[in-house]
């Protein structure tokens, strides 16, 4: 009498179903840990610092425990845990990466670029995004100015005095954060005041490094 395949391996379509159930486990578990590690650096402003990401990575890593839990008794689990641990790793990079600044951080910033002669700050504006996909928190100070060209000359020679770096674009970098500017009104500026004669309106945009 034939035997189905059924019928000749069970224990390995059991092995099979309990890695299936296994792995669902690990997916969950990751998840869940990811999810608690993202509120925790949001509730303690570490999201978008240096030390958040250090943290983001350590306390990702952190998972390998309950995953062991998960696959000790597995025969491959020596492998599996290898495996974990990169992903893991990988994880904690992609969420420390993904965090910006806060807003404190970037206003306090932002107060202290160097404002240019005869300038006079007309209004400001604040967009707060602390995951920092495709844009970060950003503060934009508007200016009338006697002169855009000069104004930014100026602004820019006391960015330098103070430590901060070129760019390419014309900006300015500094410990993760990034100055940069606009000729005219910055689209965030709601009903932004004209430019009194004689001046001309010039925007700073305080905001992470290269998305400025």
């Amino acid at each position: 009498m034939a035997t189905t395949s059924a019928e000749r391996y069970p224990s390995e379509q059991q092995a099979d179903q309990r890695w299936a159930v296994r792995g669902i486990g690990l997916v969950a578990l990751w998840l869940a840990w990811t999810v608690a590690i993202a509120a925790m650096l949001l509730a303690t402003a570490l999201l978008g610092t240096p030390a958040g990401r250090i943290v983001a990575v350590v306390a990702m890593l952190f998972a390998l425990a309950p995953t062991w839990l998960v696959i000790r008794t597995t025969r491959r689990r020596w492998a599996v845990l290898g495996g974990s641990a990169v992903v893991l790793l990988l994880l904690g990079i992609a969420l420390g990466t993904i965090g910006g600044p806060s807003q404190a951080r970037v206003n306090s910033v932002g107060a202290n670029v160097p404002v240019a002669t005869g300038a006079q700050l007309l209004a400001t504006a604040s967009i707060e995004n602390t995951l920092c996909l495709q844009e970060c928190t950003r503060v934009v100070h508007l200016y009338a100015v006697p002169d855009t060209g000069s104004a930014q000359a100026e602004i820019g020679t006391g960015l330098l005095a103070a430590g901060w770096e070129a760019r390419s674009d014309g900006g300015f970098c500094r410990e993760g954060f990034g100055v940069a500017f606009l000729d005219g009104a910055d689209p965030d500026i709601t009903d932004p005041p004209a430019a009194s004669p004689g001046t001309e309106l010039l925007s700073i945009t305080t905001t992470e490094c290269g998305h400025a």
